[in-house]
């Protein structure tokens, strides 16, 4: 049975973990950068974003071993007259682990996501899909009608 719930802190080493498996699935990482070392860089962002309340990290989980998560970060907009607070949702690093996927977990996942984020008041969520995830987010709800540009800082990393 699968279990979808918010993280606490005492699961933030398992998604250090998990982020360097996903990001290791793409690209190798820089030759001074050890396992521990990222991990240790990443729980510390985790636990720091998560107790401001800038980040929320949803879990699927099964038999108490995290299978898959989403990472929305709340994005704060300026008041304006007819909402003097208001947020919209970055969802970034969803991943689920290889042996897991293709079971509609990460669909599952989503979905609650997005009952949280309206629960929330969120406006809206974004995302930046790569080529293979476009499918997954359009079964999702999400649609490509808004243009986004960008200015790239840093064009030699991915």
């Amino acid at each position: 049975m699968i279990t979808y719930r918010l993280a606490h802190e005492s699961d933030l080493i398992e998604l250090a973990h998990m982020r360097w498996d996903f990001r290791a699935e793409e690209e190798p990482a820089p030759g001074d950068l050890s396992r521990e070392s990222f991990v240790a860089a990443c729980v510390e962002f985790l636990r720091q974003s998560l107790c401001e309340g800038r980040w929320a990290y949803w879990l699927a989980e099964r038999e108490g071993q995290i299978v898959a998560h989403v990472c929305v970060q709340r994005v704060a907009k300026i008041p304006k007259p007819s909402r003097l607070q208001d947020a919209w949702g970055y969802v970034t690093n969803v991943y689920t682990r290889p042996a897991y996927r293709g079971q509609g977990i990460g669909t599952a996942l989503l979905e609650r996501v997005k009952a949280w984020a309206a629960q929330e008041g969120l406006e809206l969520l974004i995302v930046w899909p790569s080529e293979a995830s476009v499918a997954f987010y359009q079964h999702a709800g999400f649609t490509a009608q808004n243009d986004i540009m960008e200015c790239l800082l840093r064009p030699d990393e991915p």
